[in-house]
């Protein structure tokens, strides 16, 4: 009784002092984090006081949904040559074999992986990212003995098929990955700022620019121009000092954002503090005949379910995102694929 009483003890301890050292271990990973959010914006912010404490929580924040679509990238999945054709997945994505083996090879970064590698690692894991089209085409289906031509349907392909980040372990792939997703977000930052600042260049310099006009408007008023040329040149004056105050206020907006440093850790928390705005997963079900043709998932047509997902940089990139493994003899030859490519 009392050798289990001293085992309970000793492994609430041990608990304990893993939490401790998890949370140490976190603490140094925001902070380094903030540091480099700095680094990359404006190092000139650590002038600014506090300001580790002002970005903590936007920053702890865009680390834990960096983690979380990561997280969420389904994986890995086996490709290989024997899977193909009995995989639904696979083939929806690959038109063949030949396609599939291709594709896994067109990268230097897989080779080069393989090539450095001296434990001679049997299996490579990758990141294929890719994009999902649709469009409409005519087709032929069956409705029990009668078959109906010209009929409207959905084919989907799946083009720009990349296989990235080659690394021995589907472990240290994500931790690179949730790196570079956090990357993203602080792109996202850098590009915010730089927009405001082109915006204020750009309304600073019309504003001066409709300043010019109404001054040459307002001199030419007051010359004997006005009764010569009729009323209608009046309105134009009106038109302009209605667009040189609408200006000046845009130009007021636009300066009071991006003023002080403090300014700039505000423009970092907006983006920070909100990063499924720029970087967000949406699912993705389909059912897809082996032909690729999209199906409703009551049709009668047989198919196959797939579930994708699908991520949303920004409002212009979306990309199907999954982590595969795969032998390395399903590689092409090298020297078969850069060849065309080699310098002359």
């Amino acid at each position: 009784m009392l050798r289990q009483l001293i085992d309970r003890i000793r492994q609430s301890l041990g608990q304990r002092q893993a939490r401790k050292a998890a949370a140490r271990a976190r603490e140094a990973e925001i902070q380094l984090a903030i540091e480099h959010v700095v680094d990359e914006i404006n190092p000139k912010l650590r002038a600014v006081s506090n300001y580790r404490k002002k970005l903590r929580q936007a920053v702890e924040r865009a680390l834990e949904h960096s983690a979380e679509i990561v997280a969420s990238i389904p994986g890995p999945i086996e490709v290989n040559r024997s899977l193909w054709s009995s995989d639904p997945m696979l083939r929806a994505f690959f038109t063949g074999v030949d396609n599939m083996r291709q594709v896994l090879s067109d990268n230097r970064e897989v080779h080069d992986f393989f090539a450095s590698d001296s434990s001679g690692q049997p299996h490579c894991y990758a990141l294929l990212n890719m994009e999902r089209s649709e469009r409409t085409v005519l087709g032929m289906e069956s409705s029990g003995n009668i078959i109906k031509r010209d009929v409207l349907q959905t084919s989907v392909s799946f083009r720009d098929r990349q296989v990235v980040e080659p690394d021995a372990s589907e472990s240290h792939l994500r931790e690179d990955l949730e790196k570079r997703a956090f990357e993203v977000l602080v792109a996202y930052v850098l590009e915010h700022i730089t927009g405001l600042i082109a915006d204020r260049h750009s309304l600073n310099e019309r504003k001066l620019l409709l300043d010019m006009q109404l001054r040459l408007k307002q001199v030419k008023q007051a010359s004997l121009s006005p009764l010569l040329e009729g009323s209608h040149k009046a309105e134009g004056l009106e038109a302009l000092q209605q667009q040189q105050q609408h200006t000046t206020q845009a130009l007021d907006q636009a300066s009071t954002r991006l003023t002080t440093l403090d300014d700039y850790i505000d423009r970092i928390t907006e983006v920070l503090a909100y990063p499924e705005k720029y970087f967000r997963v949406n699912p993705v079900s389909m059912r897809l005949s082996p032909m690729n043709i999209k199906h409703d998932e009551k049709s009668p047509v047989p198919g196959n379910d797939l579930a994708l997902s699908e991520y949303l940089l920004g409002e212009e990139i979306r990309r199907i995102l999954l982590i595969i493994r795969f032998p390395r003899d399903e590689l092409l030859a090298r020297e078969r694929l850069f060849q065309d490519q080699a310098p002359s």
